[in-house]
């Protein structure tokens, strides 16, 4: 994937289990790092264009600093099968990833436990997942070929609120 900040700015999975950043005026990796298993997917953080998660067949998400690749800044651990994609929001506080574990997560940057788990009854493995441009919805695509709609605030309401619940706010 592009990195939001630096056009020019590549990261990239392979299946030798190595995270490359590559820069397109170069013909050559500026930076490489193998980790223990394979890694499914890359997105660069849209706020801080130096980070960026990865997500790992070893049920884990990794989150990176370009400038030290050597240790992640941290590992986000609550699947418990391997993590397929991940997605930053709009406003890069928090990023959502898919899972063979048939679940949507939803973490923030800075924490190392997911903030919420989107699950459905005949909801099977958890292929891609995106955030809505306005940060208030989660879209995912599983091996059922259905494309779910999640709100991103679980407990956020929809629609018109009534004279009762407005006032109470």
């Amino acid at each position: 994937r592009f990195n939001p900040a630096e056009p020019a700015l590549i990261a990239s999975t392979a299946v030798d289990r190595s995270i490359g950043l590559y820069d397109l005026r170069g013909n050559s990796a500026i930076r490489k790092v193998l980790l223990t298993m394979r890694s499914n997917a890359v997105c660069w953080n849209p706020i801080q264009p130096l980070n960026f998660t990865v997500a790992n067949e070893d049920c884990n998400l990794y989150t990176f600093d370009m400038r030290k690749l050597n240790v992640a800044l941290q590992r986000h651990w609550d699947h418990v099968m391997a993590v397929l994609d991940v997605s930053y929001s709009p406003n890069g506080a928090e990023f959502v990833s898919a899972s063979y574990d048939q679940t949507v997560r939803l973490w923030s940057v800075d924490q190392q436990r997911s903030r919420d788990v989107y699950h459905g009854k005949r909801m099977q493995r958890v292929l891609c997942c995106q955030f809505s441009p306005d940060s208030r919805f989660i879209f995912s695509g599983s091996e059922d070929t259905n494309i779910r709609v999640w709100k991103a605030k679980s407990d956020q309401k929809l629609g018109v609120l009534s004279d009762r619940e407005r006032h109470a706010s």
